[in-house]
Parts: C-alpha cells; structure tokens; sequence
C-alpha cells in the first residue's frame, strides 16, 4: 500500500538568516585581519606596529592567569550561544488553521502568516462603524490592536471590537486563538 506523498509542513519556523549573515560577517572579517597579520609577520618577520601595546600587555600573561582563564570562558560561552542559535529553530512565522471537515485528516495543512492574519484583522475592524483606522501586530499568542475612532465617547467599542475578532478568528480555524487586546483613541487625543 503506498501512502500519500505529503509535503514539506507549512508550519515551518525562521531561518534566522539575518543574524546567521551578520555573524558569518564578524567572523570573516576576524579571519581576514588575522590572516592579513599573520601574512605580515611570515613576509616581514615582525608583528605590525599597531599590534605592539597589545603585545606588551599580553606578554606577561601565563596561560593559567586569571584574565586568560576569564577570556576562555567568555569566548566558550560566546561560542556556545552561537552553536545553540546556529542548532535551535526560530520562533514560528504561520499560525495553522483547522482543517475543513469535508477533507479527509492528514491531508491538507492550512496557515496563515501573522502578517497575513494582521492584514485580516484589520480589514475586518476598518469595516466597522466608528472605527477610523486600525494597527494589528499579531505573534503566535497575541494580537494587539490600536483603533483610532471619531467618536467622541468610545463607550463599549473596545468590547465590541474584541468579540467580533474572536468571532472572525473562530470563522478561520485559528489555532490556538491569540489573546486579543483593543485600545481605542479617539482622533481629538
């Protein structure tokens, strides 16, 4: 019996590329300058001039001294952060939707980015009365919106508000629900 092919998840987490490209960045250019004065020191047969206060300070330095042994384990804590990060997955990007029930389970997968769900919750609350216009931030567990209105007393909208978008995020299957807060302005503040 063959199975399904099925393919790669959709709820897949940050590549975390931004960090991983201004980490390799430091390192290269570490590498570079130690190669440009070891390259020096091989060619010429002396360290380069700068290195000189540097040198002398170190000079009297054993391998057992305090500062050398602190420096060793600054840089092995450095370099465990960064084989925890280079191993560890980033947060996740998609927040998955339930299934339909007319799909066999297993099947299909569903998620909308959170930017795309913002997008959504904005729409949604830029189509009610009274509302000017709307900000939604959303995470993995939260959705914070800002609602700018004309009205002069807001009353119960921020209430309102909220139980409309937990009516919308149940109409799309989002699971697990985000924890939803409304602050409302008004355009006089």
């Amino acid at each position: 019996m063959s199975h399904p092919s099925t393919s790669q998840s959709l709820h897949r987490r940050s590549s975390r590329s931004l960090p991983a490209t201004l980490t390799a960045l430091v390192l290269l250019a570490v590498s570079v300058a130690g190669a440009w004065i070891g390259i020096t020191r091989i060619t010429t047969g002396s360290w380069p001039g700068f290195l000189g206060a540097a040198r002398e300070g170190l000079a009297p330095l054993a391998w057992n001294s305090p500062q050398v042994v602190a420096a060793a384990i600054i840089l092995s804590a450095l370099g465990l952060i960064l084989l925890l990060a280079g191993i560890l997955p980033g947060q996740r990007g998609t927040i998955r939707l339930v299934e339909p029930e007319n799909r066999r389970a297993g099947t299909s997968e569903a998620v909308v980015t959170h930017r795309g769900l913002s997008r959504i919750a904005a729409a949604h609350i830029d189509r009610t009365d009274g509302v000017d216009r709307s900000s939604v931030s959303t995470t993995a567990t939260r959705m914070d919106v800002e609602v700018r209105t004309p009205l002069h007393d807001a009353g119960d909208l921020a209430d309102r508000l909220k139980a409309s978008l937990g009516t919308k995020m149940q109409e799309l299957g989002v699971t697990p629900q985000p924890v939803i807060t409304v602050r409302v302005r008004t355009t006089n503040d």
